[in-house]
């Protein structure tokens, strides 16, 4: 992983993108900050508090604001920017929110994080592969997809795509909500991720680990089918099971991933590792990994064209 190094040399095209990344997370942090959006997103919790009980019964999802975030944050976009929307981004492959502005497309996502369940998701930003475009090609082991453009054309003009999640912490213990309001973590986080156009500058990787992967199969051919571990075996058997299995008999070479045993394959440059297939224990060949987990000191300490700092992640306290 990698901050952005500016002892790299870069285009033209390469420092517009981060002026403008620098321009619109400043105007992004602005409508989050403003007292629209604060009002909009306390009416929320109110409503949640005052019919908690209702909800609990007739809505059985585990993330009950998560529809509420996106309306809030579409309404606070479109009402607080309209002057600088043109249209939207018509790509199915791309965030929540896709709109296009004179100067590039903007990418944002939303995102609703429960403290009292899901805490680790705050200290990390996590992304699916059609939310981003940089290229994390210099990332040991497993491949990752990004599926964003990095730049796209309207009208015969080149514009860039710009990625930028926000974040509303909340506290839901299955009996009552509230937004975060205390200091320990944040009430509201906004991320700008980096285009793919500056991939390099970041050498190429700003993954911390994953949340989730995709597992090659049968279907892949029968080299990738997955090994599954036999039941009676004892922790200490299935040790010698996979030294055996993989890298004495396979000719595997034994990794280690984010503190995680793996066993690379050298012909097909797949990495292999435990995990569970239909409820059984079982070697599977990764194929890729699906929701990024991005570190936030990699993304906070950010540089514009002319080598002014800025920060590409903050967090608003309520």
């Amino acid at each position: 992983m990698s901050n952005q190094n500016i002892c790299i040399s870069r285009d033209a095209f390469q420092n517009k993108i981060l002026n403008l990344e620098k321009k619109y997370f400043n105007i992004l942090y602005n409508v989050i900050n403003s007292n629209s959006f604060k009002d909009d997103l306390l009416a929320i919790e109110k409503e949640m508090k005052t019919n908690y009980g209702e909800y609990k019964l007739t809505w059985k999802s585990v993330n009950k604001i998560n529809i509420m975030t996106e309306r809030l944050i579409y309404h606070n976009i479109y009402t607080q920017l309209t002057e600088i929307i043109k249209g939207i981004y018509p790509s199915p492959i791309s965030s929540d929110l896709g709109v296009r502005t004179d100067e590039c497309i903007l990418c944002i996502d939303a995102k609703t994080i429960n403290y009292k369940t899901n805490k680790g998701d705050i200290s990390s930003t996590q992304l699916e592969n059609n939310q981003c475009s940089f290229n994390n090609k210099n990332y040991i082991g497993i491949q990752t997809k990004a599926n964003l453009k990095a730049t796209d054309y309207f009208h015969e003009i080149e514009l860039p795509v710009l990625t930028f999640i926000i974040k509303i912490i909340y506290y839901d213990d299955g009996h009552s909500f509230k937004l975060n309001k205390n200091n320990s973590f944040p009430t509201i986080v906004l991320t700008c991720i980096p285009n793919g156009e500056l991939s390099d500058l970041f050498d190429y990787n700003i993954i911390e680990n994953y949340k989730t992967y995709n597992y090659f199969s049968v279907s892949d051919g029968d080299k990738y089918a997955p090994v599954f571990i036999p039941e009676d075996k004892s922790s200490g058997e299935i040790d010698t099971f996979i030294l055996n299995e993989f890298v004495l008999k396979r000719g595997f070479i034994s990794v280690k991933i984010n503190n995680k045993i793996a066993f690379l394959d050298p012909i097909t440059k797949t990495t292999w590792w435990e995990t569970s297939n239909e409820n059984k224990k079982c070697i599977r060949a990764v194929k890729s990994g699906s929701n990024v987990r991005v570190k936030n000191d990699y993304l906070k300490k950010r540089y514009d064209s002319e080598n002014n700092e800025w920060f590409g992640y903050t967090q608003i306290n309520y």
